[in-house]
């Protein structure tokens, strides 16, 4: 036998005996797989069955709402429409009512020397305004009811499920706490 020949037929059967082993591992996992799929169905448990769950009357929807903070409490009303409440189409717009309340960011609170304190508010285009008790803001005609450290509480008239208006309470709440 050629000498130069070895080294190549060394090659060969060390290739064949890897091929040889995959093909083994390869027929394992596949008689596996066969066995798997040989056997019975197992059976499903049935789901559990539904409970029937009692109606829950609410019965403190008279009361105030644990969700407002205590300085909106007398400002809310009542949280029907009342005939009375409608948006002043007459009274001009300010320029911060041009935008969602969602675009706009409190930045903090300013007092003048004369005590007046001020709210700015920063518009989608980066620029900051100024705004007092009684300033409107948003879309929904809301008026500022107070200023916080931490918040802008204000009063929105929103349109009713039944053709009618409501006041709803509503904050811009700083980013910052």
């Amino acid at each position: 036998m050629n000498i130069q020949k070895l080294p190549t037929l060394l090659a060969l059967s060390v290739a064949a005996l890897s091929i040889t082993g995959c093909t083994d591992r390869i027929g394992l996992a596949e008689q596996a797989m066969a066995d798997i799929r040989n056997q019975p169905a197992q059976p499903i448990e049935p789901p559990p069955k539904a409970e029937l769950v009692e109606d829950f009357v609410y019965s403190a929807s008279a009361l105030r709402s644990p969700f407002l903070p205590p300085s909106l409490v007398n400002v809310e009303g009542p949280t029907t429409s009342i005939d009375g409440v409608r948006p002043d189409i007459t009274r001009v717009k300010q320029p911060l009512e041009q935008y969602e309340l969602s675009q706009l960011i409190f930045r903090g609170v300013v007092i003048s020397p004369e005590g007046q304190q001020y709210a700015l508010i920063q518009r989608p285009d980066g620029s900051v305004a100024s705004v007092k008790v009684g300033d409107y803001l948003g879309l929904n005609d809301g008026r500022i009811v107070e200023i916080t450290p931490t918040q802008i509480n204000l009063i929105e008239i929103v349109p009713d499920s039944r053709a009618g208006f409501v006041e709803k309470p509503q904050s811009l709440v700083s980013p910052i706490s």
